[in-house]
């Protein structure tokens, strides 16, 4: 069950082990605004799972994906920006990301 504030629009289970925090992984992901504009397109990402300078929103909504995975999520404001305007994400954005799991790293 997803943590109150991710809502799962679809999910591709993957074949590998479960992810879990102090895991290194290699995603690729996507991030966009509610309305449709994107943040971020096909960007390359490794980090340890629960590093906390990633956006809660986005460290949530990674919770039981597998390596081979992928997931298409919405993350509320208090989970992400809250009501902070930074650059072109509005106040009281509500995140859509895409996350494919690349690989679970030693």
């Amino acid at each position: 069950m997803p943590k109150s504030g991710i809502t799962i629009v679809s999910d591709t289970p993957g074949a590998g082990a479960e992810i879990k925090r102090g895991d290194k992984v290699r995603v690729k992901c996507d991030i966009q605004l509610n309305r449709g504009e994107y943040l971020v397109q096909d960007q390359e990402l490794t980090f340890t799972v629960g590093d906390r300078e990633l956006l809660a929103g986005f460290r949530y909504g990674l919770e039981g994906m597998r390596a081979g995975g992928a997931r298409r999520f919405r993350a509320s404001p208090h989970l992400c920006y809250h009501d902070q305007q930074l650059g072109r994400i509005p106040k009281n954005a509500v995140l859509i990301f895409e996350i494919k799991i690349m690989e679970l790293l030693a």
